[in-house]
């Protein structure tokens, strides 16, 4: 009986193991983070995440910029996500698409959009403030991302 509740043990334990998940084909690093202060301490804060896949010649990433007041509050972001190819000789972006969200009730997404040329990816957002529900003016973020043929990204 010990014997066969044993071999129990181990079976339960062997299932629950293969039944973790396992990411085999990307993970995701920060790469780098920049900050741009403005006059009224308000600042944009950039940050590049990649996504490393099995094949070395392929990276997906993204850059995302992030408007936060002189509290540090997040209130608005502008991305810009790509896929590039690159070889040591040459680099390229393959596809390129844009997003933004707000945070805040007083900042609203008005548009995106995107568009790659050579190695760099570019997303456009622009973003309107709104005061007791008045437009009061909008501001345009403009995120590029580009891979060079090593595949660092900027």
């Amino acid at each position: 009986m010990k014997k066969s509740k044993k071999i129990f043990t181990i079976i339960i334990c062997l299932i629950a193991i293969m039944m973790q998940p396992v990411s085999v084909f990307a993970e995701q690093n920060s790469d780098q983070i920049q900050r741009e202060y403005l006059s009224d301490g308000s600042y944009y804060e950039t940050t590049i995440i990649t996504n490393t896949t099995a094949r070395s010649t392929i990276k997906n990433a993204s850059k995302t910029t992030t408007y936060k007041n002189s509290s540090g509050k997040s209130l608005w972001y502008a991305r810009v996500t790509a896929n590039f190819y690159y070889d040591g000789k040459t680099s390229s972006c393959t596809s390129a698409s844009a997003s933004g969200e707000s945070y805040v009730s007083t900042w609203k997404i008005l548009s995106t959009s995107s568009s790659r040329t050579g190695n760099t990816a570019s997303a456009t957002v622009l973003a309107g403030t709104y005061i007791n529900g008045a437009y009061v003016g909008s501001i345009s973020e403009k995120v590029l991302l580009s891979c060079d043929k090593n595949g660092n990204l900027s």
